[in-house]
């Protein structure tokens, strides 16, 4: 797939999320509205000080830090060019291949939030490994590893705040580490290592929308863009979470990532990965009023 392809193909996949759960929460909010209309009580009727018609619950405007977590299991496929000193492949891993070779992992995000602004950092470290015999080389073998590091702080701003849908524009940047190394081993305990590591910064903007449901159910869809020392950098993502209790959330959602970064030493890793992930999401402090 072309580079203007794969750029056009996930600019198309957020734009449909994006607009197809803004179009839910516009006739949610127009169905409460005529609801509503339809229920008003005279003029001289008494109105409770915390209706839900108000925005008194909304927490965009308290003077109060917010702090939560969320804890994820990304399963990724991963395919595309990979290549170094003018050598090149295309690998092509599904999900289960990665399982297989999993060593450690380590994902999550935590977001602090004061009144419209919040401060999220994702991060993610993942170690993968595999151990090949050389069938004409009795008792040689050989260890390939793969480290990946992605850190991604941002700052964000609540642009629109409604019962029906909440919009956050986002900057921020995203760091990149891949390490990768091939040990050689022989027989009585001989052995011999090499290995190299790239690391770059890429500039991001983007945005996310929250369409709650109900008090228990909300879908949020988000994205970026940019670069710097990547041609391109950007995501899509799109989680339905399910609040257990007040303080915690069990989640299922879709990853959509892809990095081309060509550096002066030949070194490509131009990739996409995708797949499900799966989240656990903690609010810190006393819950809010729903």
């Amino acid at each position: 797939m072309s580079y203007y392809s794969r750029v056009c193909e996930g600019l198309a996949l957020g734009s449909i999320l994006a607009l197809s759960f803004c179009a839910t929460a516009k006739a949610q909010d127009q169905a409460a509205t005529a609801t509503a209309q339809l229920q008003t009580p005279p003029v001289n009727a008494a109105v409770a000080p915390n209706s839900s018609s108000g925005n008194t619950s909304s927490t965009s405007n308290d003077g109060t830090w917010h702090f939560e977590s969320l804890s994820y299991l990304w399963f990724p496929g991963i395919h595309g060019t990979v290549g170094a000193r003018g050598y090149q492949a295309s690998p092509s891993v599904s999900p289960s291949d990665l399982v297989s070779h999993f060593n450690f992992g380590i994902m999550g995000s935590f977001a602090a939030n004061y009144n419209r602004w919040g401060i999220p950092f994702d991060y993610i470290f993942v170690k993968v490994d595999d151990d090949k015999t050389f069938t004409n080389l009795p008792g040689y073998t050989a260890n390939p590893s793969l480290k990946q590091s992605m850190l991604t702080p941002k700052v964000t701003y609540l642009v629109l705040d409604s019962q029906r849908v909440q919009i956050k524009a986002t900057a921020g940047i995203r760091y990149w580490h891949l390490g990768e190394n091939l040990k050689l081993s022989g027989p009585a305990g001989a052995s011999i290592s090499f290995g190299t590591s790239q690391n770059w910064v890429d500039v991001l903007g983007g945005g996310n929308i929250v369409v709650p449901f109900s008090p228990k159910i909300a879908v949020m869809i988000l994205g970026d863009a940019g670069g710097g020392g990547a041609n391109v950098d950007y995501q899509v993502a799109g989680i339905i979470n399910y609040q257990l209790k007040p303080k915690w959330g069990i989640g299922l959602g879709y990853r959509y990532m892809d990095v081309n970064y060509r550096n002066s030493n030949r070194f490509i890793f131009d990739t996409v990965q995708s797949g499900i992930a799966l989240t656990l999401l903690y609010k810190y402090g006393k819950p809010t009023n729903q």
